[in-house]
């Protein structure tokens, strides 16, 4: 049997500033076997979406339905003006680059990042997230 990979999130890091999440993100990311430049490659895509206005966009592919729970909806990430697919770009970013990403939107303000990140690395990585502390949802 494969050991389970498990990541802890504790909620009071979302209120924390930018540098103590990246941080911590990065340690986790880092505890996985994700390089410094698989990190880089991160704040490379961070600029990508911020040029591009599409940090509002479910960009690793998962969109809450209106209280229907999370589902899988690939084209729900594209900007128009100029056209830009962000789950597409997500997608073509190595797979190192996608999980490094992922852990650091773990640790975000944006619940919709922080959700989007935990089913992303559920389902397509494996790893059980959890969140525990003040505050945390059980799913």
């Amino acid at each position: 049997m494969a050991e389970e990979k498990v990541i802890v999130v504790d909620p009071d890091m979302f209120g924390k500033d930018p540098a103590s999440k990246t941080a911590k993100a990065n340690s986790v990311a880092k505890s996985f076997g994700i390089s410094d430049q698989a990190l880089d490659e991160v704040e490379y895509f961070k600029t990508q979406l911020t040029n591009h206005n599409a940090w509002g966009l479910p960009f690793m592919g998962y969109v809450n339905e209106d209280g229907y729970g999370y589902a899988y909806v690939p084209d729900a990430a594209i900007t128009h003006n100029p056209y830009w697919d962000a789950h597409k770009a997500f997608l073509a970013l190595p797979e190192d680059v996608q999980t490094a990403f992922a852990i650091r939107m773990l640790f975000t303000h944006r619940p919709v990042d922080r959700y989007g990140a935990a089913m992303f690395l559920h389902y397509q990585r494996g790893f059980k997230v959890d969140f525990e502390g003040n505050g945390a949802n059980k799913y």
